[in-house]
């Protein structure tokens, strides 16, 4: 689809600033959207290698300027219901409309690497269900889902108001497929889905779809590079940016104007759910 399918609406996505959040950014614009970015880092990229290397200009609003859009960014914690809803109306006041909302914000990270000491990884849950530091627990719990919650919150009674839109939400396989390790992140991921399907009945009824997509393994800046998992997967490679971008496109366009309440799994058939 190259034609300029989302000229006079407006995106929002968070976690927008990098990897996956960034991919999803340039391809909407490339549809003629006008692109809102929150984050909690606007320039999050410059500590992975893998992503500073592909950006093209200081910032992702500043890239989806070169598609010839008007983008603006927000360093804002989603964590904060209150928070988000001012900046969600900021968004609506300073673009006109809200139109697409993906909700990409989150992270089986407890310290993001530019949080700590400069070279410094990002410090991943080890937490287990039986046994798991509470510090570890809501701040993983916050960035997935409660930031996934506040922002389709805050954006719905701007799409309520103008009986249309579209919501995409992200968990990931790992919500799908129990296992007793990386908790809280699992537990997260798939209170998400649950959370999709029901936004998706609520606003259903004001022509607003809500759809999820659960990413398997995904080749970006903070994973790092995993293809020697490749032989687990039925399509024997790891995924790219560009399958999720793709998946996305379809859920905010009209190709999918009949589609919600779905979760659309992106992992190169190795999750055997429905």
């Amino acid at each position: 689809m190259n034609e300029k399918t989302l000229t006079g609406k407006v995106a929002l996505v968070t976690g927008g600033a990098r990897g996956l959040g960034r991919g999803y950014a340039l391809r909407l614009a490339r549809l003629g959207a006008d692109i809102a970015i929150i984050d909690r880092n606007l320039k999050g990229f410059e500590v992975y290698d893998f992503e500073r290397k592909q950006m093209t200009a200081p910032t992702v609003m500043d890239e989806c300027k070169q598609l010839g859009v008007t983008s603006i960014g927000l360093e804002v914690d989603l964590a904060d219901r209150e928070t988000t809803e001012q900046a969600v109306d900021q968004i609506v006041k300073e673009l006109g409309s809200l139109d697409i909302v993906i909700c990409n914000a989150g992270g089986g990270t407890v310290q993001f690497a530019d949080e700590l000491k400069p070279g410094a990884k990002d410090v991943n849950t080890p937490g287990r269900p039986s046994d798991c530091p509470q510090d570890m627990l809501m701040r993983v719990l916050n960035n997935n889902l409660m930031s996934c919650i506040y922002t389709c919150m805050a954006a719905a009674p701007y799409m309520k108001k103008q009986k249309q839109g579209k919501i995409v939400t992200v968990a990931s396989t790992g919500g799908l497929v129990a296992r007793g390790g990386y908790f809280p992140y699992g537990v997260a991921k798939a209170a998400i889905i649950y959370y999709t399907r029901t936004l998706a009945q609520d606003l259903g009824p004001y022509n607003i779809n809500v759809n999820c997509i659960a990413p398997g393994i995904i080749r970006t800046g903070r994973l790092g590079d995993r293809s020697a998992l490749a032989d687990r997967i039925p399509l024997r490679r790891e995924g790219t940016i560009d399958d999720c971008v793709k998946v996305v496109e379809f859920l905010v366009t009209d190709l999918s104007d009949y589609v919600t309440g779905k979760t659309i799994t992106i992992d190169g058939g190795s999750c055997n759910q429905r």
